[in-house]
């Protein structure tokens, strides 16, 4: 399984969240030795951990996700079912989107429904097997260490807990997974390489979430059921998801400050003052089993380390370091397995982890995040509260949707969901075929406006 190669004798993931252990997994096969450094402790029990605090929130595995994790792990969607985990049809889930529910359609892609704790439990458990794999818990990882001259890193700095004695680690490749609040950016500018471009979407949003147990007869015959906005005037959204243990959470959310109250009763009134009924018909039944928990996130943020001039060899981010989305999108998981995927590609293709190997990861990566960035950017955008760089095609771009999921023609939807799902590039809704399909449903005598 594993080809050890010139130059790929250790490497380092910093960060043993989801993208880190798949970026572990995926190095395995091609470096002896592998080392995941983790700042918080080792535990086997099935919890939110404290360096996670949005792991107590609603976490869904796109289709794209759930294929390349079963690529990593053959037979584990079915372990993860097993346990409790919630395989659904995507195109046939409750959407009430664009001041419309979209029309459910058949498309057998599966997504996953679960708590985070529940697949990071898994995944811990499947890399802790790979032998040449090991996890080092509660370590605080610090800056790699450059050698300026060759311009690359060759390892990182750390220190156990408690312990203020830093130490180093030697490594061919290191690959940060700390997350949103990654100090890469600084450490790269504090070593002379310069700034990293970003770019920001301010979106102010904020979200709260919930666990109850629900009567059955309330639940919706999907996992996931999911009411927004509609944009401009309506900035809340509301989630029901069904996870394992009988566990439904309820999710609410506002942008640009409509944020959710952390008490039952203003939580339920602000379920109640959704553009539709159905969450609050539920939870207003339903009995709460844990305390509700808040999170903010200020704005989406998308790290342009490939358009560096002199970003080093040796160093690779991956999952929220390089962009964090608006996680009301669902994509941050999926978008990781992908990368992992991609960097496992990268690694068979190329000689050593050097030029070509870093142009060609970030060429993957941003393929992947081009079209998520722009999904959920556009969306956003429909708030003009929203602040950041609009592209030029921002108009076209959302009127052609509106127009897509207007015609609400079901094989039009099944291929808009492979784009939501990040299943197929968003280039298949430019098919000439969709547009015509769409224009006959408006001339047929039997389509519904949308009202």
């Amino acid at each position: 399984m594993i080809s050890q190669q010139p130059n790929r004798t250790h490497a380092v993931v910093a960060g043993a969240g989801i993208a880190g252990l798949l970026a572990a997994r995926a190095l395995a096969e091609h470096f002896a030795e592998v080392t995941i450094l983790e700042k918080d402790p080792s535990s086997s029990e099935r919890a939110p951990r404290p360096g996670v605090p949005q792991g107590r929130h609603l976490h869904i595995l796109l289709p794209s996700g759930v294929e390349a994790i079963e690529g990593f792990f053959p037979g584990g969607i079915a372990e993860l079912v097993s346990s409790g985990a919630k395989p659904f049809d995507y195109g046939m889930a409750h959407l009430y989107v664009y001041g419309m529910w979209l029309p459910r359609v058949k498309t057998e892609l599966f997504a996953l429904a679960q708590s985070r704790p529940l697949l990071e439990q898994h995944l811990a458990r499947w890399v802790g097997r790979i032998p040449n794999v090991r996890l080092l818990n509660q370590v605080t990882v610090g800056a790699p260490i450059f050698d300026r001259s060759a311009r690359r890193v060759t390892g990182v700095e750390f220190s156990m807990s408690g312990g203020e004695q830093k130490q180093k680690l030697e490594a061919d490749l290191v690959v940060d997974a700390t997350g949103r609040n990654t100090r890469l950016p600084q450490w790269l500018r504090d070593a002379g390489f310069g700034c990293v471009p970003e770019s920001t979407v301010r979106i102010d949003l904020g979200y709260a979430t919930g666990q109850f147990h629900v009567p059955e007869q309330l639940l919706p015959d999907s996992p996931l059921l999911y009411i927004v906005g509609p944009p401009p005037h309506q900035t809340k959204v509301g989630v029901l998801f069904q996870v394992e243990d009988g566990i439904v959470f309820g999710g609410m959310g506002g942008y640009h400050g409509d944020y959710p109250p952390a008490e039952l009763d203003g939580f339920l009134r602000f379920a109640k003052d959704l553009s539709q009924p159905h969450v609050f018909n539920a939870l207003s039944r339903a009995e709460p089993c844990a305390c509700i928990e808040q999170f903010r996130i200020p704005a989406s943020i998308r790290r342009r380390y490939d358009a560096m001039h002199n970003f080093p060899d040796g160093l690779l981010p991956i999952g929220d370091a390089i962009c964090s989305l608006d996680p009301a999108f669902g994509q941050g998981m999926s978008i990781a397995a992908l990368e992992a995927k991609i960097l496992s590609r990268c690694l068979a293709r190329n000689s050593g982890p050097g030029a070509e190997f870093k142009r060609d990861y970030f060429r993957g990566a941003n393929a992947v995040l081009d079209a998520a960035w722009d999904l959920s950017s556009r969306e956003n955008f429909r708030y003009p509260q929203t602040t950041g760089t609009r592209p030029w095609s921002l108009s076209f771009a959302s009127r052609y949707m509106d127009f897509l999921v207007s015609a609400r023609d079901p094989a039009v939807m099944a291929e808009l969901y492979k784009v939501i799902t990040l299943t197929a590039p968003p280039e298949i809704a430019l098919r000439p075929r969709l547009a015509v399909r769409a224009l006959k449903q408006f001339a047929s005598p039997f389509h519904q406006p949308i009202t």
